[in-house]
């Protein structure tokens, strides 16, 4: 079913941080594997660079945009405080998923971007 699902929201991370974190919880209960990312490219593009990355039986079901930040500082803000609370709620047992963030991933550098900047979730079941 690989795809990419847009529900998101463009408000200010203090309108929508309760309804994001509820986000990160149905994806995480429902899911065995969960990545939460950011991207400047069209999400599209992102979805496919991770589904050549990933070996086959392993690659993503869908990509879910949650958050279009007006800013790039803010997008790295919004990604760092959601895989904040997701390795909570795992460590403290409220989830069973694994959240499959690379720990020596390399941050974005700032570019001009027409695309957006975009906070998403990769899903596998």
């Amino acid at each position: 079913m690989n795809q990419v699902d847009y529900w998101y929201s463009n408000d200010s991370f203090i309108h929508s941080e309760v309804a994001l974190r509820r986000a990160i919880g149905q994806y995480a209960s429902r899911n065995r594997w969960i990545y939460i990312g950011l991207t400047q490219q069209r999400p599209e593009e992102r979805f496919g660079q991770h589904q050549r990355k990933w070996a086959e039986g392993h690659k993503w079901d869908r990509m879910i945009v949650i958050y279009h930040a007006k800013t790039f500082t803010l997008m790295q803000t919004v990604e760092d405080k959601l895989i904040k609370y997701a390795q909570q709620q795992i460590k403290s047992g409220k989830y069973s998923c694994q959240l499959i963030n690379d720990s020596d991933s390399q941050r974005p550098q700032e570019a001009y971007n027409p695309n957006g900047f975009w906070v998403y979730v990769l899903v596998q079941q």
